[in-house]
């Protein structure tokens, strides 16, 4: 299985240290977007398999992996050559790779200081080569690469590199149509499942950075009847309409979730008290096509005996469970 995170390494006690990796300027943002895609410790896929082993006999080298680069390990999406599912991030040439300009190229692993006593080098797999392109999914952030190695000093050719570079942009593109899955096609945002998941992640970070969470749930009560009255040919324009009005208001580190066919969730990260209780007023106040969909909203915000974000969702739940108890809040004119 390899390595995994707050497991000790006992090979590492003996060995010369090596140097510690770069870090990208914007890695709390990289990490979300990572985590964002929901492809961590996720099953084997025969596309995405079918490109590494493509990489691995195009380019002649018997390791080829798809590494996503994680807070603190890297994971192997895809892998050809190489029985580990993951290593530590300081090891990671991956690590480096994320952070330069264009593809990382290692022709002696032994003759560059960043890695000659990297343990990967000087004991199994006993790296020697190493070539790493980028991936850069639609938002831009570089996630992690398609590598190839070899347990040998080489040189790539112009071309080969090439042929890497259009190995990566494929897995690419195989990231943002799996990203796909997890959203409502009509709203793009994300399903329940989704939501919830990354709902914890986000819980998670503002645990270790003492950060604010405000989760909001909100019910259009009326929508089959606002339904019925909008253009038969685009019954789904209106929550298309809706779902644009949501994220107009969510800024970059935001989830919005569609909970449901006439619910949707918005979590705010960090989001101030004035910040919240602008968008709760702006949301009461929405229009969608002048039919006036009638807006619930329920709230929490995180607390400090919150064991999980299970807790916000339920308190959240149970809010907008009373306001329906009482009379529906007609919206008012938006701004």
């Amino acid at each position: 299985m390899g390595w995994r995170p707050g497991e000790s390494l006992l090979s590492l006690e003996t060995m010369t240290p090596f140097p510690d990796y770069p870090t990208p300027a914007d890695e709390e943002e990289r990490l979300r977007s990572l985590e964002r895609t929901l492809l961590l410790d996720t099953e084997s896929d025969a596309d995405l398999d079918r490109i590494t082993t493509l990489a691995s006999e195009t380019l002649d080298t018997p390791i080829a992996l798809i590494s996503l680069v994680d807070r603190e390990r890297q994971w192997f999406l895809s892998r050809v050559g190489l029985e580990a599912s993951q290593t530590p991030r300081s090891m990671a040439f991956c690590a480096h790779a994320i952070t330069q300009c264009s593809t990382l190229v290692v022709p002696d692993a032994l003759d560059d200081p960043r890695f000659n006593t990297n343990p990967l080098v000087v004991s199994e797999p006993k790296i020697r080569f190493y070539a790493g392109a980028q991936l850069r999914p639609q938002d831009g952030q570089a996630l992690g690469t398609l590598c190839v190695i070899d347990r040998t000093p080489r040189q790539f050719s112009p071309r080969q590199l090439h042929w890497l570079q259009l190995f990566s942009e494929q897995v690419s593109r195989e990231i943002e149509l799996r990203q796909r899955l997890a959203r409502c096609p009509i709203t793009g945002f994300f399903r329940r499942s989704a939501f919830e998941v990354l709902c914890q992640k986000e819980f998670e970070r503002a645990r270790r950075t003492q950060g604010s969470l405000t989760l909001l749930l909100l019910s259009v009560q009326n929508l089959d009847q606002v339904r019925g009255l909008a253009e038969a040919t685009a019954p789904d324009g209106l929550v298309g309409e809706l779902a644009e009005r949501f994220t107009a208001l969510a800024m970059e580190p935001d989830l919005l979730g569609r909970y449901s066919d006439a619910c949707f969730a918005m979590l705010l990260v960090g989001a101030s008290q004035q910040r919240v209780e602008a968008v709760s007023e702006t949301l009461r106040g929405a229009l969608v096509r002048s039919l006036h969909p009638q807006l619930l909203i329920g709230l929490s915000r995180l607390e400090a005996d919150d064991l999980s974000a299970a807790d916000l969702l339920i308190r959240a739940d149970n809010d907008l469970f009373l306001a329906r108890a009482g009379e529906p809040i007609n919206p008012l004119p938006g701004p």
